[in-house]
């Protein structure tokens, strides 16, 4: 069920660079699925119009209220403005969007999966990293981003190294400042063929390139995988058709919105722009 309402901020505070960690309180009836995101922006502000599109990244649930962490990246005027928001200020809300990560319930208890992200992608993983442990299923982190801050390392890390341990968690960069130097599907790829990783699905989000790699390396070795798309949005609710993406179903291609149809679609229906 989709709700608009006003909340409240509990904390806003720029984790390193560019990057910010805004944590709302939200009500207690949103009932969220992992991958699913919202529509906000400061409340009683008219400019900009649109609100701004954001993944949940973690949740904790009070009695009767439920504690939101969103992870964003200032890129331009609208997620500027959520910069300045501080403690106790006002945010109109529109969500839960979207249709979510889907786990297959035939991947069995103990078997591996692969989480790959890239840059501001990997906060939509968490909740499915989180759901995956309690069905005693392995997640394996492949991050990566352009660069790291020096003391503060690469965005979300700590909290996934505290969920996941330390040995299921590989990083890069492209300049060597965090992990190995270049793209991460290098490792994922070179985990892939020497069979030191052999999951059981991939599930991804981040730039396209990244996520089109991906989607190369599973029809190569034949493993099912969701893909979280990106896309500018304008409503949230499919309305506006600002996020249309081009897919194949049923042997013909055809266009969908990814803020219904999606975010997540299996990668072998994406038909990727070069």
């Amino acid at each position: 069920m989709i709700d608009t309402t006003t909340t409240t901020v509990l904390e806003n505070r720029r984790e390193f660079g560019d990057y910010w960690r805004l944590r709302l309180r939200i009500p207690a009836q949103f009932d969220v699925r992992p991958g699913q995101f919202v529509m906000l922006r400061p409340h009683g502000q008219l400019e900009p119009i649109l609100r701004r599109a954001m993944v949940f990244y973690r949740i904790q649930r009070g009695l009767d209220f439920l504690e939101s962490e969103f992870i964003y990246r200032t890129m331009g005027r609208g997620t500027t403005q959520l910069s300045h928001l501080r403690q106790a200020d006002q945010v109109d809300l529109l969500g839960p969007l979207g249709n979510g990560f889907a786990v297959d319930q035939t991947i069995a208890a103990g078997q591996e999966v692969a989480l790959v992200s890239g840059g501001v992608g990997v906060p939509a993983l968490y909740l499915l990293a989180e759901q995956l442990l309690t069905r005693d299923i392995k997640p394996r982190l492949f991050h990566g981003d352009r660069t790291s801050d020096t003391e503060q390392g690469l965005i979300c890390l700590d909290d996934f190294h505290e969920l996941l341990g330390q040995g299921s968690i590989v990083c890069a960069t492209e300049d060597g400042s965090c992990g190995e130097r270049g793209f991460v599907t290098v490792p994922l790829e070179a985990a892939l063929r020497s069979g030191a990783l052999r999951p059981a699905a991939i599930y991804t989000c981040g730039p396209q390139p990244m996520m089109q790699r991906v989607a190369e390396l599973a029809r190569e070795f034949n493993i099912p995988t969701q893909v979280s798309l990106e896309a500018q949005m304008a409503c949230g609710f499919g309305v506006c058709i600002a996020c249309a993406q081009r897919v194949k179903m049923n042997g013909r291609q055809k266009y969908v919105r990814v803020c219904m149809e999606g975010p997540i679609f299996r990668a072998d229906e994406v038909v990727w722009e070069s």
